[in-house]
């Protein structure tokens, strides 16, 4: 099995429909570093033998290196020396005379788009003129795909050239959490739970661990030993995208360290508001770090927001690896492996609360109604994991995520009730619901009062396993 190809259907079939149309084409394909695009986008063309293709992957090198080495690669597809040996001065030259000497279906992948710098004109209006002049006019099915999502989403922007030109886009999403269990099959649902903690769904670092040994040992020997890949990775992909790393750095150590509102992470950092505020807009942009207020809110307020990871190895980099820096490079792992050990089930619980959100959602049709939004929601010292609604039929949701290794008591349940009369929305004519999703069940009280008053279920095993192996869902009430 190929680590890095695991449930890339949808991707597949958006590329396949596209190529199958008898048109130009022109498809924006994006999405983070590490997310698997190149790997899709080359087995794509692969797939497809019976289209011709072109891959070219541009650097951060001369203008003139970049559209050298695509004209080298269309020259191999024409087998064309003379046309290897032509001077072209822009893209446009060097694609107009390619599609007079090329008439048929081709596939034409740039990858990184945004280093394909010209110093003559600006790069989005040199493809308007490519794509208005020389694809609408051939069978090029010509795919731009970039890591940098802010600057790729500003091609589909109204104020781009390229605005309206697209057939097509696609933001390549990290794997969800049933999806990250397919690369273990020798780990038990919990073991999956752990790693999906620290690594999150990007599939080069998936392909890091290994489950004949144990989250801890694959922890020690990808993070903490000095010249692994992913000791460095958060650092090195930060000085790649970000000019001040050192700022980005102190701001992401406070969010890992519990400080997720602005004023906190001002606190922590010593930062100037204005410094925070700009910083904290570039990490969301990458997809770094999330803003949320409360589900039910109508307006973001500045008061509400928290500031959490969004990535999972981030996360964890931040709140293990960068602080303990130090005792890693002095040969202290284990040590650093004794402080994670320690703290490992209190930095699941929030990750717990995004695999059972996953988990409600897709498989939504088996809950009492299909809900429009859920996420968190507080409001001073009360907070409620998470909550689902649907506005039309006044239906609520209030849901309790439980990573803990004891069994869950009344108390629990009688708590996320209490706090669920707390919430304003729809107060006068909504259908409540309540629902646990729990690392180890309920005890036998707490199951009885579940039944009693319809509560909702679903523990680790055996729901979210089958969900995860099989994308079933075991949808029961306690009996």
């Amino acid at each position: 099995m190929n680590k890095q190809f695991i449930n890339r259907e949808e991707e597949l079939s958006f590329l396949n429909k596209h190529i199958l149309e008898h048109g130009p084409q022109l498809l924006i394909f994006y999405g983070r570093r590490r997310v698997g695009k190149t790997e899709m986008l080359v087995r794509f063309m692969k797939s497809r033998p019976d289209i011709p293709s072109i891959y070219f992957l541009a650097g951060k090198k001369r203008w003139y290196d970049n559209i050298h080495e695509l004209q080298s690669k269309m020259a191999e597809v024409l087998n064309d020396t003379l046309f290897h040996a032509v001077e072209f001065n822009d893209y446009f030259e060097l694609f107009k005379e390619f599609s007079e000497k090329f008439k048929g279906k081709i596939i034409i992948t740039i990858d990184e788009f945004p280093y394909m710098y010209d110093p003559k004109k600006d790069i989005e209006s040199n493809f308007q003129k490519i794509y208005d002049e020389v694809i609408s006019k051939s069978k090029i099915c010509l795919i731009l795909c970039g890591s940098s999502i802010s600057m790729m989403e500003s091609l589909l922007g109204y104020k781009s050239p390229l605005y309206g030109r697209r057939t097509g886009q696609w933001l390549v999403e990290p794997l969800r959490f049933k999806d990250v269990c397919k690369f273990y099959p020798g780990y038990d649902i919990l073991d999956c739970v752990r790693t999906y903690a620290v690594l999150g769904g990007i599939p080069f670092y998936l392909s890091m661990f290994n489950d004949n040994i144990t989250v801890l040992e694959n922890i020690k020997r990808t993070l903490l030993s000095k010249g692994s890949i992913l000791y460095k990775e958060p650092e090195f992909l930060l000085i790649e995208e970000v000019r001040e790393p050192r700022n980005y750095f102190l701001i992401l150590k406070a969010i890992a360290s519990g400080n997720t509102r602005f004023s906190q992470i001002m606190d922590a950092t010593g930062l100037d508001k204005s410094v925070v505020s700009r910083y904290i807009d570039v990490l969301h942009s990458l997809r770094i770090i999330r803003k949320s207020v409360p589900v039910t809110n109508k307006k973001e307020k500045i008061r509400d927001i928290h500031y959490t990871f969004m990535d999972n190895l981030f996360n964890f980099w931040f709140r293990f690896v960068y602080p303990n820096e130090s005792m890693i490079e002095y040969g202290q792992i284990d040590t650093v492996i004794k402080s994670i050990r320690s703290q490992m089930d209190t930095y699941i619980g929030p990750v717990f609360e995004d695999i059972a959100r996953q988990f409600l959602i897709e498989n939504m049709d088996d809950l009492p109604f299909n809900f429009e939004k859920i996420g968190k929601w507080w409001h001073k010292e009360d907070e409620i994991d998470l909550v689902a609604f649907n506005n039309e039929s006044h239906k609520i949701m209030f849901v309790e995520c439980k990573w803990q290794n004891r069994k869950v008591s009344v108390d629990v349940l009688k708590k996320l009730m209490n706090k669920a009369s707390h919430v304003n929305w729809k107060n006068e004519k909504r259908e409540e619901y309540f629902c646990i999703v729990s690392k180890k069940g309920l005890t036998a009280n707490a199951q009885q009062f579940a039944k009693d008053n319809e509560i909702l279920c679903f523990g680790l095993e055996p729901d979210l396993e089958d969900f995860a192996n099989n994308g079933n869902c075991n949808f029961f009430v306690n009996e």
